[in-house]
């Protein structure tokens, strides 16, 4: 009987739920009073432990005075097995997406591949914000192209000020190709060029969030001026 009621406890029923409807199974049709009896459910739970196992299809009642009865063991049957199908459809359906929202995927893009990357991006984009030592030429040319609302932090900003949408000049003088973008708030893109250019490109929550934080930083930090 223990490991009947360790079975019907995975189904979703209580330890009382199983108890009464095995109960119910074994003697038929019984009276609120005889389920206590039969089942060893205290009486004072029965009437909540009966309403419950109605209300999930497993039990009837009727006539006067009141009597319950279990469904016969093929419809029980029919309806634990409905259960388990659904749980592992949910389960099919689910479990991928908790395994896509874990994993950060990161990718790699070098040369041509990397400046394709990056106008794929900036050019299906609403909004584009960049921070940077030096912006590339590619990526300039990239930028004057786009359509997007671009916010761009960078040494070398003159070039777009009739593009972007807002200019912030940084006050230190470089020539080192590096830097980040956000695009439209989802995907961030990290570039480096040292003869070779080199992206790395992100979407998880953790690695967009972080770079996100960061460009606030910089926006907000002394080390650049409005250029615009």
């Amino acid at each position: 009987m223990k490991k009947m009621i360790e079975a019907l406890k995975t189904f979703g029923l209580s330890e009382y739920e199983a108890k009464v409807l095995l109960a119910l199974i074994a003697k038929g049709e019984l009276t609120a009073k005889e389920v206590a009896e039969f089942s060893g459910v205290p009486r004072t739970s029965v009437y909540d432990v009966i309403k419950s196992l109605m209300s999930k299809g497993l039990v009837e009642a009727y006539g006067k005075p009141m009597k319950f009865k279990a469904l016969n063991s093929d419809d029980l049957m029919r309806i634990f097995s409905r259960k388990v199908e659904e749980n592992l459809r949910y389960l099919r359906e689910e479990l991928p997406t908790i395994e896509k929202a874990k994993t950060e995927e990161i990718k790699i893009y070098r040369g041509d591949a990397a400046i394709d990357k990056i106008a794929e991006l900036i050019l299906n984009s609403e909004e584009v914000v960049i921070a940077a030592s030096f912006i590339p030429e590619e990526i300039i040319s990239i930028l004057k192209r786009s359509k997007a609302k671009t916010i761009v932090c960078a040494v070398n900003v003159d070039d777009l000020k009739n593009f972007a949408s807002q200019v912030y000049r940084v006050r230190f003088k470089t020539k080192s190709k590096h830097g980040l973008i956000l695009v439209d708030g989802r995907t961030v893109a990290i570039f480096f060029k040292n003869g070779q250019t080199i992206v790395i490109v992100g979407s998880g929550a953790g690695f967009v969030e972080f770079y996100r934080m960061f460009l606030d930083s910089i926006f907000s930090s002394d080390i650049i001026e409005s250029s615009k």
